[in-house]
């Protein structure tokens, strides 16, 4: 976890530290350009050092000084910030357990206001939107804000929608924004047919990404920094039909649902990429990724599929695609799906 010099030098004028901790507190380095970086180091657990477990589980910075004193990184987490014209966005990221438990809370996704704790009193890092183009369409097409909200909003409303497994409304969300990308200017406004698309019940839906295309990708772009953790499960359909069943269980059909809301509210594909396509990859991804850790648990553990082991994939899964993979990498790998003829 990276400090900046100054918090550095509160904490160490102050004297804060955790009771017993004898180690150092911050790692130094340099950059390419000899400007000195600072870590958080971590105790012999691998935990970090001002962890106090032992003490209420908190963070000694955070209980002995305040949040004023926290490196950047601890202060945001566990928020992803989106700022564009519509304002600030935050959705979070689920490698934080209590967010991961939050998914299999009862309820709906739904956009609601941010009030503190949530939203800091100082300004949120994120990726800053704000004096940028709206989204691509596609190649060569941008939408509008409204029309991008429009479709952003609706494709929430349909990972709402209790009736359908979240496979389908992955599904759904694929062919629906097919139909949308035709969208030229002219009579109908692109908000107009963003809602109309929705409403339409069938829909040929495109060819789904491949598993292990899709782990190959994130193990590509993530550099090997999960290792064998995301070598693709032979067999894995059969796999998971076998440890997890065919039928979705309910509350890992709404966990899922609302975690991959999540991953599209606020994204920062949609400005990092060519177009709505990319942006489904990107949900896709997601849902593949947690699939993935969740089977591979299951089979290296033996345990039975439970709210636990989710709750573990869950965290895996955004400790990698948020906290490590570089999301601009992954539009631009993508961008060949939006001049394919496919999905």
């Amino acid at each position: 976890m990276p400090a900046e010099p100054a918090i550095v030098e509160i904490v160490s004028s102050r004297s804060i530290g955790r009771q017993g901790e004898a180690g150092p507190l911050f790692m130094k380095s340099a950059d390419s350009r000899g400007e000195e970086l600072w870590t958080v180091a971590r105790d012999t657990r691998g935990e970090c050092v001002f962890f106090d477990r032992s003490g209420g589980q908190l963070c000694v910075i955070h209980r002995d000084v305040g949040e004023e004193a926290l490196p950047s990184a601890c202060r945001h987490f566990p928020r992803r910030v989106l700022h564009d014209a519509r304002g600030t966005l935050i959705s979070l990221s689920h490698f934080c357990p209590t967010a991961a438990a939050m998914l299999l809370a009862d309820g709906t996704p739904a956009i609601v206001d941010a009030h503190p704790p949530l939203r800091l009193e100082c300004e949120m890092e994120g990726l800053d939107a704000r004096d940028a183009l709206p989204p691509l369409l596609r190649p060569g097409l941008l939408c509008d804000v409204a029309g991008y909200a429009e479709w952003e909003k609706a494709g929430l409303a349909s990972l709402a929608r209790p009736q359908h497994p979240h496979g389908r409304c992955l599904d759904d969300l694929a062919a629906i924004t097919e139909v949308i990308r035709q969208w030229r200017p002219g009579n109908d406004s692109l908000p107009d047919t963003v809602r109309a698309a929705f409403r339409t019940e069938k829909r040929n839906v495109p060819a789904t990404g491949c598993y292990s295309r899709v782990m190959q990708r994130v193990a590509r772009l993530t550099a090997g920094s999960a290792g064998e953790d995301l070598a693709p499960i032979a067999d894995f359909a059969a796999h998971w039909r076998d440890r997890v069943g065919i039928v979705p269980l309910d509350w890992f059909d709404q966990g899922m649902k609302n975690y991959l809301a999540a991953r599209l509210f606020g994204n920062w594909i949609a400005y990092q990429g060519q177009g709505l396509r990319s942006i489904v990859e990107w949900v896709r991804t997601c849902a593949a990724v947690v699939h993935h850790f969740a089977l591979r648990r299951l089979l290296e553990s033996k345990l039975p599929f439970d709210r636990a082991g989710f709750i573990e994939a869950l965290r895996s899964a955004d400790l990698l695609l948020l906290h490590v993979l570089d999301s601009q990498s992954f539009a631009r790998d993508v961008a060949s799906l939006e001049e394919s003829n496919g999905s």
